[in-house]
């Protein structure tokens, strides 16, 4: 009885050891049920059943993903065509004789198609992003003429909000080798973010790092700091606007953090008292 009982116990250790590497992730192997306890050797047949079905539906879970990804890749696609057509005819519609109520709605209609195609592009690039189908295609550039072109083509959207932003830059340009596509959507965004959010105040600033890295900075003031969750900020859909007043999709963001992400680099977030901080390292 004694021997029967130590082998017992051995072989529930056994079993002990094998399930925590299956919930670890350490093994896919199946428990061993060839024990010297009928009952014991049931229990494991039951584990080794439901191991079996968890497997199914994660695997199921995984396609329905994909295909869910997939899915979105393609609508949005197909939808980028027709939108492009629309806003081709809004453009030449605006330069028809129309009386000022016309000229109104032509241009209200014209605002929202936009907007669509922003939004549709963005899920677009979203869904592109998730897949391993985009890499990186690195080069050198000049950081600093792609950053104060993009603030040059942003202008308008500064000066609607009266904010004249702080740039502050080394002397000599700073150059990076990444890919440049990329790193001017990161830019973008970020640009974007604190023009909407922006109580009136951003400034910038870039610095060059050893073996190549830069460091940018980007500051705003924000009106309800208290609404703003930073360990959120990246999260896809996540907007500090409950109401999505302001027309935020909560996606740019969450394509910063991918694009970076695929570059090598971090983005982070921190509130310092009305300020939001963001630090990007490429």
């Amino acid at each position: 009885m004694l021997y029967k009982y130590i082998r017992l116990k051995k072989q529930i250790r056994s079993l002990f050891g094998q399930m925590k590497d299956l919930t670890c992730g350490n093994t896919e192997k199946m428990l061993d049920i060839s024990l010297i306890d009928k009952d014991l050797e049931c229990l494991a047949g039951v584990l080794n059943q439901y191991n079996a079905k968890q497997r199914l539906a994660v695997s199921g879970a995984l396609q329905h993903e994909e295909h869910l990804k997939e899915s979105i890749a393609n609508i949005s696609h197909d939808l980028r065509t027709p939108l492009t057509v629309i806003l081709g005819h809004l453009q030449l519609l605006k330069k028809e004789t129309m009386s000022a109520e016309q000229m109104k709605r032509v241009e209200t209609v014209l605002s929202k198609a936009e907007r669509m195609k922003e939004l549709v592009e963005t899920f677009y690039s979203l869904s592109v992003l998730d897949t391993e189908q985009v890499n990186p295609q690195k080069e050198t550039f000049n950081f600093s003429n792609l950053l104060m072109n993009l603030v040059t083509e942003n202008y308008p959207a500064l000066e609607h909000k009266n904010i004249r932003p702080q740039i502050r830059m080394p002397e000599h340009s700073v150059f990076l080798c990444s890919d440049r596509s990329m790193v001017e959507r990161i830019l973008q965004n970020l640009l974007t973010n604190a023009i909407r959010y922006s109580a009136g105040i951003i400034e910038m600033s870039l610095e060059q790092q050893a073996a190549g890295k830069i460091t940018f900075l980007i500051k705003n003031t924000v009106d309800s700091a208290e609404e703003i969750d930073v360990l959120r900020l990246f999260e896809r859909f996540y907007t500090a606007d409950k109401s999505r007043n302001n027309g935020s999709t909560g996606l740019g963001l969450a394509v910063v953090k991918v694009l970076t992400e695929k570059l090598g680099g971090s983005v982070k977030a921190e509130l310092q008292a009305d300020t939001l901080i963001v630090m990007l390292i490429l």
